[in-house]
């Protein structure tokens, strides 16, 4: 008789636990979106010496973050950027066209845990196309990445800046 309360219990809750434990973890979406790090000068440039310094430390804060999908405009600051973490992660860099930002802000708003590596025209208003909140940037700004979460409809925003 002890025995089947037992069981009764320990099934209960292994049901509460997968309802509501991966219930909620279904309805949470997260994107991280950072524009491209110090770069240098000239068509197309690499990152800088500082720039590749801070790439490896946006490495190091995704290394225990499991994403989905590493994104990149089809420039070679931005695809330094996160090469270290595609490289991590044992994923490729997917390449997205900036000029089409509604097309791709509909692509990335159906899935989770996605990092996009932009420019300073191009990320705030991807933040703002996924409901999040982020003031334009400068030619100036470098290091900040912007965490836009949704859970269950309710959108927040979190800028975290990347060390060098």
């Amino acid at each position: 008789m002890r025995c089947t309360s037992v069981r009764l219990y320990c099934l209960t809750f292994l049901t509460l636990f997968l309802t509501v434990g991966f219930g909620s973890a279904s309805a949470e979406q997260r994107w991280y979106l950072v524009r491209h790090f110090e770069k240098q000068t000239g068509d197309d440039p690499n990152l800088t010496a500082k720039g590749h310094q801070r790439a490896a430390a946006l490495a190091n804060y995704f290394r225990y973050i499991p994403l989905s999908e590493v994104f990149s405009t089809d420039y070679k600051r931005t695809t330094q950027t996160v090469a270290d973490i595609a490289t991590q992660q044992n994923m490729p860099v997917t390449l997205y066209d900036p000029s089409e930002p509604s097309t791709f802000i509909q692509l990335i708003s159906a899935q989770r845990d996605v990092l996009v590596a932009g420019h300073s025209n191009t990320i705030p208003d991807l933040v703002r196309g996924l409901g999040g909140q982020a003031e334009d940037l400068t030619e100036k700004d470098y290091g900040r990445l912007f965490i836009v979460t949704r859970i269950d409809g309710d959108v927040t925003t979190q800028s975290v800046i990347i060390p060098f």
